[in-house]
């Protein structure tokens, strides 16, 4: 498991169960703030040209220059997406947000079937890009600007009837037809917004329409995000270090190029087979024959 204090260090108040000392409490300092004070106002001047803003490591949103991460990132423990800024220490990566489709009455039936559809999206013959998945409705801060402002609005539950409802399948309609490019596939991009009661995904048009036309109550979006897990390196020892030990293959399981890694080349018996290169999908761990490392 990831270690986890840096996050909730940064999240805590100073003077809370910190190392740093609290002189307001202590009664102790009183002289040396007022000298710290006049010294600031003598000579500390801010310096205008650096930036008092920052940017999350993690998605990108705008912080506080004396911040590492927003406050969703930091509630929810996220890291970066991309390849270069995982470090050994990381154990979750932001795929998404995506939409879990079901039939409610009320919203916290649809927040509790939606529940249910999140949990089941994770087993493993679901969509095995997916490891985890959180309700918006369940987490601890407001998600982050950079994820709500790619969508019209970013409910806890929301009809698919009323407006803000339509407004919402729409988008994830478009943008699953603009994700499932050619080239969009090639570059291994998850392109799954949306998902049924059952985990599975509904990233066809016809899929999509069956659903909302047999449902026996409300059809409900239920916004939530999806995370991959972050895998180190292992192995180590299979693997010769003179030779490049990633490489984007397809995976004949996930059904688009994913990253794999370089395990070992095989030995057999066999002289036709021996030899050949064995690489491990990093998504859902399925070996597969795959290209000479040069």
């Amino acid at each position: 498991m990831t270690d986890h204090y840096s996050d909730f260090e940064e999240l805590r108040p100073l003077g809370e169960s910190t190392h740093v000392p609290d002189d307001g409490h202590s009664g102790r300092g009183n002289t040396e703030r007022a000298e710290r004070k006049r010294k600031e106002g003598l000579g500390s001047y801010p310096n205008r040209t650096r930036s008092a803003r920052s940017e999350c490591s993690s998605c990108g949103a705008s912080i506080p220059a004396n911040r590492t991460k927003c406050r969703f990132c930091l509630s929810n423990h996220l890291d970066g997406t991309t390849d270069d800024s995982r470090t050994p220490d990381t154990e979750w990566t932001l795929l998404h947000i995506v939409h879990l489709l079901v039939e409610a009455s009320t919203f916290y039936a649809a927040v509790a079937k939606g529940a249910a559809a999140a949990r089941l999206l994770t087993k493993a013959d679901r969509d095995p890009a997916v490891d985890d998945c959180q309700l918006i409705y369940d987490l601890d801060a407001e998600p982050a600007a950079q994820l709500v402002n790619k969508w019209p609005s970013l409910p806890e539950a929301v009809r698919v009837t009323s407006e803000s409802g339509e407004r919402l399948l729409t988008a994830a309609r478009e943008r699953t037809g603009q994700a499932e490019s050619a080239q969009s596939r090639y570059e291994g991009a998850h392109t799954t917004f949306l998902y049924n009661e059952g985990g599975h995904d509904v990233s066809e048009e016809s899929r999509l329409t069956g659903l909302l036309e047999r449902a026996e109550s409300d059809v409900w979006l239920v916004p939530a995000i999806a995370l991959q897990r972050s895998f180190d390196d292992e192995h180590s020892e299979s693997r010769q270090p003179d030779v490049p030990s990633k490489a984007r293959v397809e995976c004949r399981k996930c059904g688009r190029m994913t990253e794999h890694q370089f395990q070992e080349f095989e030995s057999l018996p066999a002289d036709e087979w021996s030899g050949q290169p064995m690489w491990e999908c990093q998504v859902c761990q399925s070996p597969r024959h795959g290209p000479t490392p040069q």
